[in-house]
């Protein structure tokens, strides 16, 4: 897909470049340039210690992987990934081994929300079968709205893998399967594509806030994602004074919702949460339910590999 836009932006200079009838050599040169330009997208990540500043976080990119700053990583998302671009990434980690973007299978996003701190004595109490119902009426909804955008609609099939809470790492992490597609996904046809398409959420619960780890691959990759979540997951911590264990009762924020709500990815409106909705979330939540932020929410797509 991401080939053929390109395509059509380098088609126009041929046909306009000689009166002479275009040829499939004509075609082929224009997509040897296609081809030219992904290959001369190189990726330069960085590799050491990368400070999160907003989040109060670091990570020790761990070897074999490079970390890719927001611009970067919305280039990814957003250029051929086929995304929306994100305000809310703070960048993302991706496999050394992949010298250009074309090549990238999975990568680790990185967000953070600093809704104050999250209290997790309910984390047993949620059913996540019945927050799968909630979570895939939502996505719908959403989808209607991603295809009025001009983007492929969406569904989401199911859990990937079930939410787990891990009490003493203070770490939630589960996986959603998307299915996005042309079509609206109701009906096929001979043009008719689909993705199967892997988000695999990961949050790290701190003194203020969430530090959230999105993988984004195919559904194929589940399993090197889930390993490859373990070697992340002990590469980042918060600064020492904004860990879970630092938070302060007497002067803290606590969050206005729990582990549950983080899984749902939306809370009840209340009193302050409203003024820090962004204008994307007011356009596309109901009033009495928004989003823990966009990055929350978003739906990422994997291109289809070609």
């Amino acid at each position: 897909m991401r080939k053929l836009l390109f395509l059509s932006l380098l088609l126009p200079q041929f046909l306009f470049a000689t009166e002479e009838p275009q040829t499939v050599d004509t075609l082929a040169t224009a997509e040897e340039e296609v081809d030219n330009t992904y290959l001369l997208d190189s990726i330069n990540g960085s590799q050491g210690m990368v400070f999160l500043e907003e989040a109060h976080a670091y990570i020790n990119v761990p070897e074999g992987y490079c970390y890719l700053s927001k611009e970067k990583a919305n280039h990814l998302l957003s250029d051929y990934w086929e995304n929306p671009v994100s305000d809310f990434i703070l960048g993302c980690l991706v496999t050394d081994s992949a010298k250009i973007y074309k090549d990238v299978d999975v990568a680790f996003m990185f967000f953070f929300e600093d809704c104050g701190h999250v209290k997790d004595e309910d984390a047993s109490s949620y059913s996540y079968d019945e927050i799968l119902k909630d979570l895939q009426k939502d996505v719908a909804e959403r989808s209607e709205e991603r295809v009025k955008q001009g983007y492929d609609a969406c569904e989401l099939v199911g859990w990937a893998a079930q939410p787990v809470y891990d009490s003493e790492k203070k770490i939630l992490y589960w996986a959603k399967h998307l299915r996005f597609g042309n079509n609206g996904l109701e009906e096929a046809s001979d043009t008719a594509y689909y993705d199967e398409t892997l988000n695999y959420d990961i949050r790290i619960l701190g003194r203020e806030g969430i530090l959230t780890l999105r993988a984004i691959a195919d559904m194929e990759d589940l399993p090197v994602v889930d390993e490859m979540k373990s070697i992340i997951i002990e590469n980042t911590h918060f600064n020492e004074g904004y860990t879970y264990a630092d938070f302060n009762p007497a002067t803290d924020h606590i969050a206005e919702w729990g582990i549950g709500a983080l899984v749902a990815g939306k809370v009840l409106a209340k009193a302050g949460i409203l003024a820090k909705c962004s204008a994307f979330l007011l356009k596309f939540w109901k009033p009495i339910a928004i989003a823990l932020g966009a990055l929350f929410t978003f739906l990422f797509k994997r291109k289809k590999r070609e």
